[in-house]
């Protein structure tokens, strides 16, 4: 769906929107700047609430909170695998809050494989 749109501003000389996939931009980006994160993967499933947007990589949805964002990943081998999720969760939550204004209720990351150095070559 991308004629969703999420209020960021609003105030009485006007109100600023963001479309739904600009917020989805913005969690891709943070995704791919965390260390340990090779590259994204598929649209993950959402777990809550109807998706408002998705794309590889990330799918966003409307909580009661705030936004949910389930993201699905591969990383590198050899990284500790809930420290690089525990970045990428505080890095996408980072770029919502501090980039879009936008209230977050739960980042959620699956990490579907490992790459290894066959993999990154032959995979991208």
């Amino acid at each position: 769906m991308h004629g969703e749109e999420i209020r960021i501003v609003s105030q009485p000389s006007g109100q600023v929107t963001a479309a739904a996939p600009v917020l989805l931009a913005l969690v891709r980006a943070a995704l791919r700047e965390t260390p340990g994160i090779v590259r994204l993967a598929g649209t993950p499933t959402v777990r809550e609430g109807p998706a408002i947007t998705t794309g590889p990589g990330a799918a966003i949805a409307f909580g009661a909170a705030g936004v949910v964002v389930d993201c699905a990943v591969v990383v590198a081998a050899g990284v500790r695998l809930a420290e690089v999720a525990a970045t990428a969760r505080a890095a996408v939550a980072a770029a919502l809050r501090e980039l879009a204004g936008v209230d977050v209720a739960a980042v959620n990351i699956v990490i579907v494989d490992v790459a290894t150095v066959e993999k990154t070559r032959d995979n991208g």
